[in-house]
């Protein structure tokens, strides 16, 4: 009997039950050593950080990098937060970064980031945030579209979206990395492979043009609709001239053969960057991702043009001259416009030449789509040359240095004398004279008098105002 009641009453203790014992721990902790306890963790993570060799190499990397990109210490202070994985970046999207409203982009957080090469990182943001606009555009065609960017020009390796995966799922780590002949490299955080037989047509791109760095393949039905049609593009908007000349293809399919890789390196040329594909859409290239995107984004609303105007017959289209067309496509490679920097004191004002090294072609609307992401809750990740709010506010200047009441009238010391003889009228309208009024009349001038109603009356110092008349 008495062992049935020391098992149903096992003994008690003046601790806590074991299975709950570190959770109510927790619950009965003051405030205060629960920050005790986050801090310390917070440094213990920090100190394994900064005691890293690898992060020593990062951040001499990003130093160096922003040294010579000139990207100024904005961008060199986001590249550090990014790399140690602070969440204390400030943008208008900060309201959704522990929400799941959307995938954020730059999913590469803290020490993993140490293990890419030499700017992957942020390639891989950027062409990740490609995808998501193309989503935001409507422009996506399931999974079947191929984005790639070359990654390495001594390896031959290059960046493309998982073969299964939505655009707005892409993410910066998600993207798999291929040689030349499409064979997987690296391949990303997902269990998807890549669409060998989609990629073999980008891959005949990169192999015949090194400088192109950035493929887009689209096609859209607005876009199809041009690429299916005898005439082709016709300039007849802005958007049409801005790309350049375009290139031919009767593409027959996906690409195995040689020969056909032969044929698209010729109808590409040396240095067109848009392509039609016969009854396939339209290969768009750059140079760099902000390019290839620039020259998507004018394609697509050249082609929509060209569609709403094609039921009024081609007769009746007024196409661009030769020379506007020219005029327009050199204009685009220009530095923008309206966008001159305030020198700092002492220097020189920032010349035209300089801005167009800074700039490349479609980088300033790029950047502004990311602050569109970033402001969305998107976490892009890019960084950005010219952030949106400035480090400090300007000062506002006072034309109003001194208030009237402090001092209203300025004078030398030299001509104290005037006022204690009483020749100031006299002196106050003498042209020459170097004293001047500053806001008002009125003077005021010390003056000393007796005390009164003593039988020994003291000197007192009294201020009185002088007010004078302009009539006399």
């Amino acid at each position: 009997m008495a062992e049935t009641n020391e098992t149903e009453h096992p003994p008690q203790t003046n601790g806590l039950p074991e299975e709950n014992e570190e959770d109510d721990k927790s619950k009965m902790r003051p405030a205060d050593i629960d920050a005790d306890m986050r801090e310390m963790e917070r440094r213990k993570r920090v100190e394994m950080i900064m005691s890293s060799r690898l992060f020593r190499e990062e951040l001499e990397r990003i130093i160096e990098s922003q040294m010579k990109e000139g990207g100024g210490p904005a961008g060199l202070l986001q590249q550090i937060q990014d790399m140690v994985g602070g969440a204390g970046r400030l943008h208008a999207g900060a309201m959704f970064k522990n929400s799941n409203c959307v995938v954020p982009i730059n999913d590469i957080r803290g020490v993993e980031s140490m293990g890419y090469a030499k700017g992957e990182k942020i390639l891989r943001c950027k062409l990740a945030s490609v995808f998501r606009l193309m989503d935001l555009y409507g422009w996506t065609h399931g999974i079947n579209n191929n984005i790639t960017a070359r990654l390495s020009q001594e390896e031959e390796h290059f960046l493309v979206n998982p073969y299964g995966m939505m655009f707005h799922e892409v993410t910066a780590s998600s993207l798999v990395k291929v040689d030349m002949q499409g064979n997987i490299v690296e391949s990303g955080t997902t269990n998807f492979g890549v669409n060998a037989a989609g990629f073999q047509l980008h891959a005949a791109v990169h192999s015949a043009r090194p400088d192109i760095k950035c493929i887009i393949h689209i096609h859209t039905p607005s876009v199809l609709a041009v690429s299916s049609l005898k005439c082709g593009l016709l300039p007849v908007c802005q958007e049409s001239a801005v790309i350049g000349e375009i290139s031919q293809h009767a593409y027959l399919g996906p690409i195995s053969e040689p020969e056909e890789k032969d044929k698209i390196a010729r109808n590409l040329g040396p240095i067109n960057k848009v392509m039609f594909l016969t009854n396939y859409g339209a290969v768009c290239c750059g140079e760099t991702v902000e390019e290839a995107f620039f020259n998507v984004y004018n394609t697509v609303l050249a082609c929509e043009t060209q569609v709403k105007l094609m039921p009024l017959g081609v007769d009746n289209l007024l196409l661009l001259s030769e020379e506007s067309r020219k005029q327009m496509y050199d204009s685009a490679r220009k530095a923008p416009e309206g966008v001159a920097v305030l020198p700092a004191s002492g220097q020189l004002p920032q010349t035209i030449e300089k801005k167009e090294k800074r700039w490349r072609i479609g980088g300033m609307e790029f950047e502004a789509l990311m602050r569109m992401l970033d402001n969305a809750g998107f976490r892009t990740g890019y960084i950005y040359r010219t952030p949106l709010v400035k480090g400090e506010p300007p000062r506002p200047r006072n034309d109003v240095e001194v208030p009237p009441a402090v001092s209203s009238l300025g004078y030398l010391l030299e001509e104290e004398e005037m006022y204690k003889q009483g020749n100031w009228k006299k002196g106050f309208y003498n042209k020459n004279d170097r004293t001047r009024w500053l806001n008002s009349p009125n003077v005021y001038q010390k003056v000393e008098i007796l005390e009164t109603g003593t039988p020994d009356p003291k000197k007192i110092t009294k201020v009185e105002v002088m007010t004078f008349n302009n009539n006399n």
